[in-house]
């Protein structure tokens, strides 16, 4: 089997750098929530996920989400991404209830959809800053020193 090309290694690079970073807003902003949760019901436990589990959702959907996008400058992709990977974290935790209640299956919703859309966003500036590169931008280090010399 032949080897890798420096296109794919460097792409998985990407797709990694990707996962960190939003590995890092998930883990920042399940705390922040977390907090926010706790300052206001001090005698409730926590019904989400731990921030080890929080950050490890949000590194697949940083991968998954530079996939996704790609090049591409259509909100239906960016938008459609969080919501679905909201929806099925936030369901999937309403349906462990017993006996859920609405205001209940609202927080862990809302819940949700924060934790991915602040994912989003960060990866979204990464990518306009040039500190990540969409699927299919990144060029090989050998091909990037041809261009320039």
């Amino acid at each position: 089997m032949s080897s890798p090309s420096l296109l794919t290694a460097q792409e998985r690079m990407e797709s990694i750098k990707a996962g960190a970073i939003a590995a890092v807003a998930g883990g920042l902003t399940m705390a922040s929530l977390m907090a926010i949760e706790q300052s206001l019901l001090p005698q409730a436990v926590s019904a989400g996920p731990s921030l080890a589990i929080a950050a490890f959702c949000t590194f697949l959907f940083g991968v998954t989400y530079r996939y996704i996008v790609r090049a591409d400058v259509n909100p239906h992709l960016r938008s459609g991404a969080v919501g679905a990977f909201a929806l099925v974290r936030g369901l999937s935790q309403i349906e462990t209830l017993e006996t859920p209640l609405a205001w209940q299956s609202a927080v862990l919703l809302g819940e949700s959809f924060a934790l991915f859309a602040i994912a989003q966003l960060v990866l979204a500036g990464a990518m306009q800053r040039s500190m990540l590169q969409p699927f299919g931008a990144a060029v090989p280090e050998a091909e990037a020193s041809a261009q320039r010399g």
